[in-house]
């Protein structure tokens, strides 16, 4: 059941008569103009919901140098832990750039690795800093807004906790830090500094 925007006559949901039985009016262009300009409204609210999205994407990621910096940081971890990371205690070189040819030659010394902590918490650090540097990427994609900076120091500093008490396990267990864990913890204390520049950019 429906009315006749007019008349307010009820109307059968069965009525398919292009005007109201009651007062003659077209029901198809009873204030079309008007209809149209709330239709073009609601699409420029949501344009410019979208511009607005777009533009707090831009100035978090590439809009500015210390956030174009910022984010090409971010991705940095998975260069440096190419470098050596850790060795086991029988002297084996373990870092990402090992890991990944042991993958595809088939020569990941499996049972070491899940018999020997020295072998297997130098890995799980490596998947910990490849899983919450992704989260830290997504977060800083919305650096905008008054909790950003909140936000993104609370992921960074969950990144690099993980980082050093997983990494001071392997440590326990026998392994070696290498020049590529150093590197990778100093890129984490460099993105508390970044974070704090770019908000003071972004949300001036």
């Amino acid at each position: 059941m429906s009315n006749c925007p007019k008349c307010n006559e009820k109307l059968s949901p069965f009525y398919l008569k292009q005007n109201c039985p009651k007062c003659g009016t077209n029901l198809v262009y009873y204030d079309l103009d008007k209809r149209l300009e709330q239709d073009h409204e609601k699409a420029m609210k949501e344009q410019e919901a979208v511009d607005k999205f777009l533009y707090k994407l831009k100035m978090s990621t590439v809009g500015t140098k210390i956030s174009l910096v910022r984010f090409v940081l971010f991705f940095s971890p998975l260069v440096w832990m190419l470098l050596p990371m850790f060795k086991a205690k029988d002297g084996v070189t373990i870092s990402l750039l090992s890991v990944i040819m042991g993958i595809i030659n088939g020569s990941m010394p499996l049972d070491k690795i899940f018999g020997d902590m020295s072998y297997l918490l130098p890995i799980v650090t490596m998947v910990c800093v490849i899983i919450f540097s992704l989260m830290v990427i997504i977060s800083s994609c919305f650096s905008m807004g008054k909790k950003a900076y909140l936000r993104n120091t609370i992921f960074s500093i969950i990144n690099l906790v993980c980082f050093v008490v997983i990494t001071a396990l392997a440590i326990s267990n026998g392994a070696l830090i290498g020049a590529g864990a150093f590197v990778v913890f100093g890129v984490y204390v460099i993105e508390f500094v970044l974070h704090k520049a770019v908000d003071k950019k972004v949300n001036k």
